[in-house]
């Protein structure tokens, strides 16, 4: 089911839109909440929608008759003499080719429906995964500012020593390059994050300053059971596209008899019989037109629409091989991103952590350097780092698994 938070994301994205304008702040707190607001407000999505009516539109001309005729013929010859013909010309179908249009223009419709789906499957994944990285981009730069903050007290604390006599000039100006480097490192980061965010905001249609995001990635994600992929919308797009080349065939073998030619007509003539005179004649008549296929037959038409359904078939059962190898894939793959996520959380933070208090306790005895303080505080924020990359790895995997067996639907709630 939805959660409660998702039908607000949902909520005020749909009064965004039905009002013409962006919410004033929306709030995302997981990958799925991205999800489905750039389901709602994406703007491809939003033009996407409109090929479901360009295929409605396009079957009301499907299955039809073909207009009738209307057929003028005037002729004139010597004095008086002339002929006027005025009729009416309707064709049929010999075989059931309307009847074929039709269910052929059905599934045009149901493919478009296919196929904006498909496109909220991929769109939403887009999403999820853009929310990962730029919440994860944020929290490493939220490191990397505690990190420069401990260089510089470092830094600080060691131009004190020179001072006193008791540290090296180069180990200060050593520093002080640490420094500097974790600045640069910052504001790269800066830059990327700024980038990410205006991506972002555009995947979602809204405006980059009215999204709020959580400032860190879930600390302890849960590991999902495993499960059956749902009927995917890829696939369903498959097998239409196999049905609809099915009746493609039964379709060109109606078409290889043309439409037989029905009318009617009244012709009224005047000609001259001596010695009566000018004498006027009238008649009414049926006409009856049948194309008969010697020479274009339809049959070039009926082998090329074959071996379309035979490639169809053979494409839906390449797929559902690649849907169970990706999903296969994408779940062992999560299942080590997890590892890996909860050894960085559970066994390599908490030593690095250890070593720091350690550490610090030995220099307040007096056994080890300040700088041995610092060494143990940089080795934590790189460990910090890692247990972020992998946590925002596993994040990442969750959500390829999500999209393979089905999508970041309500039916695959994280």
């Amino acid at each position: 089911m939805v959660s409660g938070l998702g039908v607000v994301v949902l909520g005020v994205a749909m009064a965004g839109l039905a009002v013409g304008a962006e919410p004033e702040e929306l709030r995302l707190v997981t990958a799925r909440d991205a999800a489905l607001t750039a389901v709602v407000n994406h703007p491809g999505l939003r033009a996407a929608r409109r090929l479901i009516a360009e295929a409605e539109g396009r079957s009301f001309a499907s299955g039809r008759l073909s207009n009738p005729e209307l057929e003028v013929e005037m002729a004139g010859g010597q004095g008086s003499e002339g002929r006027v013909e005025a009729g009416v010309m309707q064709r049929f179908p010999l075989t059931s080719r309307l009847r074929l249009e039709r269910e052929l223009s059905k599934l045009e419709i149901e493919a478009a429906r296919l196929e904006v789906a498909e496109q909220e499957r991929r769109v939403a994944a887009e999403a999820g995964e853009a929310f990962i990285n730029l919440v994860g981009l944020r929290e490493l730069i939220a490191l990397k500012v505690e990190e420069g903050s401990l260089a510089r007290r470092f830094s600080e604390s060691l131009k004190r020593r020179v001072a006193e006599g008791w540290a090296s000039t180069l180990d200060a100006e050593r520093s002080d390059l640490v420094v500097t480097r974790i600045e640069l490192e910052r504001s790269e980061l800066k830059a990327q994050e700024i980038a990410a965010a205006g991506e972002f905001a555009t995947r979602l249609g809204l405006a980059a300053e009215a999204i709020e995001l959580p400032d860190r990635l879930d600390p302890a994600p849960s590991f999902p059971a495993r499960r059956q992929a749902i009927d995917r919308t890829d696939l369903r797009l498959a097998r239409l596209a196999a049905e609809s080349a099915e009746v493609g065939v039964s379709l060109a073998k109606a078409e290889r008899w043309e439409d037989v030619g029905l009318g009617v007509f009244v012709e009224g003539e005047r000609f001259r019989d001596e010695p009566e005179g000018i004498e006027p004649e009238a008649l009414v008549g049926m006409r009856v037109n049948i194309p008969l296929p010697l020479w274009s037959n339809g049959t070039g038409k009926v082998m090329e629409n074959e071996a379309r359904a035979g490639r169809r078939s053979a494409e839906v059962e390449a797929l559902q091989l690649a849907i169970r190898n990706e999903i296969d894939a994408a779940y062992r793959e999560m299942q080590l991103r997890y590892d890996a996520a909860r050894s960085a959380g559970k066994i390599l933070l908490p030593a690095a952590r250890r070593q720091v208090e350690s550490t610090k306790r030995a220099y307040d005895r007096g056994e080890v350097e300040l700088e041995s303080v610092f060494r143990a505080s940089e080795r934590l924020s790189e460990m910090e780092a890692i247990a972020l990359d992998a946590r925002k790895g596993f994040h990442l995997a969750m959500i390829r698994w999500l999209t393979a067996v089905g999508g970041l639907t309500p039916e695959n709630e994280q």
